[in-house]
């Protein structure tokens, strides 16, 4: 009889010390810089934002390599967390329609509420196919939104569309994992 534990991937394994090294390696560069130079100045709150989120980007590949089946499904996953990534941190650096929060704020909840709906539907690569759609989908229409709730402010639609094509991405690959799963 074989031993289970003989199966498993070690704990410490190089590319789990590799990786989260390397986000940790990312929060401490603002800390590196601020004993370099007084343009960067980041609050504990700042510090405590950004290990959230990186350790959200960190958790979401672990669980991605651990659950998700090799190929499109774990590709799926680990752009779809990169992306909420990029959005929370993009959103919180500089706004991604100006500065008004009263228009940004559409973005943390179109990800938040995906990230509720993904664990309503147990992630399953079929329901995250379409909240993907809809994610890229909603990247328009807080556009549109902006466009009426802020008139003469520019919209960056090149940049949405950058986000949109991501999320676009992530939804592909669960959709070849839900051909993969039928065939």
């Amino acid at each position: 009889m074989t031993d289970i534990s003989t199966r498993r991937a070690p704990f410490l394994n190089g590319w789990r010390i590799a990786g989260w090294g390397s986000l940790l390696a990312l929060l401490m560069l603002p800390a590196l810089a601020m004993q370099i130079t007084g343009e960067v100045n980041w609050t504990a709150g700042d510090f405590v934002f950004a290990a959230i989120l990186l350790g959200f980007v960190g958790t979401m590949v672990e669980l991605a390599v651990r659950f998700a089946r090799p190929g499109a499904p774990r590709i799926g996953y680990i752009i779809a967390g990169f992306t909420a990534f990029f959005t929370f941190w993009s959103n919180a650096a500089v706004g991604i329609i100006g500065d008004e929060d009263a228009v940004n704020i559409f973005f943390y909840l179109m990800v938040l509420g995906a990230i509720v709906a993904a664990m309503a539907v147990r992630f399953r690569p079929g329901a995250m196919r379409w909240i993907a759609v809809l994610l890229a989908a909603g990247q328009y229409a807080v556009g549109i939104a902006a466009l009426n709730m802020m008139p003469g402010h520019a919209v960056e639609w090149g940049f949405l569309t950058i986000f949109a094509l991501f999320w676009l991405t992530a939804a592909w690959c669960f959709h070849r994992a839900v051909i993969k799963q039928t065939s």
